[in-house]
């Protein structure tokens, strides 16, 4: 697949920072291009550090802002205009009847028309995103108009990397050594996020991932993702 004007990428993810951590640099890539994006976040992201007592409270409240106004922030760096939030609590998918989950998904397909969906893997020690995954994919059943020509997942540091048995396996890479520090960039935005290497979620472990999968692809630096359909 090539990225050009007529590209229409529907990112489907579970929470703010899922897109510039897993995709990053494949969003830089094809805005240069022309592509029109939209990403969803179902989550907020942040609900799993507080206790279900403390979520009407100032600190999760000032939390939450944090995360958004990350995202906010971000998207300014990717150049993204069109994203929405989701208000799920973090790790709490399985909580939430999958109908539920799918409708909403289903939703976003049928306003925004996507010949490409890049969501999570089920490769994943974060419920939410295999949930996502699978919802994705209950979504995305090719029935009537609603058939998607490609449906990619990424690979989010940490949570993807850190299973026990099965691990992510790429069969797309994007080549990103004109992104690399627009996605450092983009990732120093979510203030509080970041730890100090060798923590994945770093700029330097986000780079020799980005360096990893490059050598894999022969190029400097790479993203990748899992093909899980591809209409030619």
């Amino acid at each position: 697949m090539n990225f050009n004007s007529d590209s229409k990428i529907l990112f489907i993810l579970a929470h703010p920072d899922d897109e510039v951590l897993g995709a990053g640099g494949m969003i830089l890539k094809a805005k240069s291009f022309g592509a029109s994006i939209r990403i969803v976040w179902l989550g907020e992201g942040v609900s799993a550090r507080f206790s279900e007592n403390q979520f009407n409270s100032d600190d999760y409240k000032k939390a939450n802002a944090i995360r958004e106004k990350g995202a906010i922030n971000a998207m300014e760096v990717l150049g993204v205009l069109d994203y929405s939030f989701g208000y799920w609590h973090c790790l709490r998918f399985d909580q939430i009847p999958f109908l539920d989950i799918t409708k909403k998904i289903e939703k976003e397909i049928f306003n925004f028309k996507p010949n490409l969906i890049v969501t999570h893997n089920p490769v994943e020690v974060n419920i939410d995103h295999v949930i996502t995954f699978k919802a994705v994919e209950a979504a995305a059943r090719p029935v009537k108009d609603k058939i998607i020509p490609a449906i990619w997942g990424c690979e989010i540091p940490c949570s993807g990397r850190w299973t026990l048995g099965t691990k992510f396996v790429p069969n797309i890479y994007v080549e990103i050594e004109n992104f690399i520090e627009n996605k450092i960039l983009a990732w120093s935005k979510y203030k509080g996020e970041a730890r100090n290497f060798p923590f994945p979620r770093s700029d330097e472990g986000l780079k020799t991932l980005a360096k990893y999968r490059g050598m894999e692809a022969g190029v400097k630096y790479a993203e990748a993702f899992k093909s899980w359909r591809e209409v030619l």
